[in-house]
C-alpha cells in the first residue's frame, strides 16, 4: 500500500497544528508507505497510445522527534499509487486548476482525496451558490455598482477575495464608510483583480465560528473557532481560540442538507464553517481543525479518517 501527499515541504509543518501531518503520522504507523510531492512536480507525458501522469516523490519518514522528513526524490509515474491526497494550501490560481486536469487522468487507477473534478468544479467560495438556502445573503463580483447596491441593501457586510485562504484579506465594511467605492476598486485591485465575496454580516460572529469536519458526508467532529477582541477573524491562522462545542439541530440539518451532494461529487474529507446557524464555507480542498478537536474532544480522528479511506481502496 503507498500514499502520495500533495503538499508543501512538510519538513515546515507545525506538527502541533497541522492537519496533513496527524494524517501522514497515522498513515505511518499502519506500515503504509508515504510519498511527498508538490503540485508544481506534477506533470504529463503524452506520446504514443497513452498518456503517463509523473512527478518527482520523495519517501516520507519520521525523524526521532516525530518532525517529517524525506528521501532523495525520484521520478515515479503516479499511478502505482493507492491514494493521493490533495493537502498543498490555497490559493486557488490556474496552477491549481492545472494540476486538477492531471489528476483527473489518474482516477480510474486511483483514489484522489478530494475528487479532481470537484476541486476544479468547485471553488471553495462559490460551492455555497448550490445551497442558496443555508448560506447568509452574498454576491461574488468584481462589479463595483452590484457591490455597491447589495450593501446599501444589507448596510454592514464581510468583504474577502474569492480564492483566499486562512483569513486573509477579510475586511469588514459598511455602507458610511467614507470613500466606499474607491475603497472597494483599491480592495479588488489588491487580489489582483479576481472576483470577491461579500456577504451579510452576522453579528453573533463574536460567539464564534463552528468548523464542523464531514467524512463520507456525516460529521465526525466540532470546534469553536472564537475570535480575539475586536478581531473579524477566527481563524487559529489569525489566531481564534479553540473552544469545545456540540451540533445543534440547525447543524445537523445543514450537515444532512449537503450530504447528498458531498458524496455525488466525492467530496470525502470537507470542513465546513457555520455561523449563527448559517453555512458561510465548505472547505474542500485541505480542511483543517483535527489537532484541536482532539485536543478538546480527546479524541484521535486522523485515525478515522485513515480507516475510511483504506475501505474506499479495498
Amino acid at each position: 500500500m503507498k500514499f502520495l501527499f500533495q503538499m508543501d515541504d512538510p519538513r515546515k509543518f507545525d506538527i502541533n497544528s497541522d492537519t496533513t501531518y496527524l494524517l501522514i503520522r497515522e498513515t505511518l504507523e499502519r506500515k503504509i508507505d508515504c510519498y511527498y510531492t508538490h503540485a508544481n512536480d506534477v506533470h504529463a507525458t503524452i506520446s504514443g497510445k497513452n498518456n503517463a501522469i509523473q512527478a518527482r516523490v520523495s519517501k516520507i519518514y519520521l525523524n526521532k522527534d516525530n518532525s517529517l522528513n524525506y528521501q532523495k526524490s525520484s521520478l515515479t509515474n503516479l499511478n502505482q499509487f493507492n491514494a493521493i491526497f490533495v493537502r498543498q494550501d490555497p490559493p486557488y490560481n490556474m496552477q491549481y486548476i492545472s494540476n486538477t486536469y492531471l489528476l483527473s487522468e489518474l482516477e480510474k487507477c486511483c483514489l484522489i482525496v478530494n475528487n479532481s473534478l470537484s476541486l476544479r468544479n468547485y471553488p471553495e467560495k462559490h460551492i455555497m451558490m448550490n445551497f442558496p438556502y443555508l448560506t447568509p445573503p452574498t454576491i461574488i463580483s468584481l462589479e463595483v455598482k452590484s457591490i455597491l447596491d447589495f450593501i446599501n441593501k444589507y448596510g454592514t457586510v464581510i468583504l474577502k477575495p474569492a480564492y483566499g485562504n486562512g483569513g486573509i484579506g477579510i475586511k469588514k465594511i459598511d455602507k458610511t464608510q467614507i470613500n466606499l467605492k474607491q475603497l472597494l476598486t483599491k480592495y479588488i485591485k489588491t487580489f489582483g483583480s479576481n472576483p470577491i465575496v461579500v456577504q451579510k454580516f452576522l453579528p453573533k460572529y463574536i460567539h464564534g465560528d463552528k468548523r464542523v469536519i464531514l467524512l463520507g458526508g456525516n460529521p465526525i467532529g466540532a470546534v469553536l473557532r472564537v475570535p480575539a477582541k475586536d478581531e473579524i477573524k477566527s481563524n487559529f491562522h489569525a489566531g481564534g481560540k479553540p473552544k469545545k462545542t456540540v451540533l445543534t439541530e440547525k447543524d445537523k440539518f445543514i450537515c444532512q442538507t449537503i450530504k447528498k451532494f458531498l458524496i455525488k461529487n466525492k467530496l470525502y474529507f470537507v470542513g465546513i464553517d457555520i455561523i449563527d446557524g448559517y453555512l458561510t464555507e465548505i472547505n474542500i480542498t485541505s480542511p483543517t481543525g483535527i489537532h484541536e478537536i482532539n485536543k478538546i474532544d480527546k479524541v484521535q480522528l486522523e485515525k478515522k479518517i485513515i480507516s475510511f479511506f483504506l475501505k474506499k481502496i479495498n
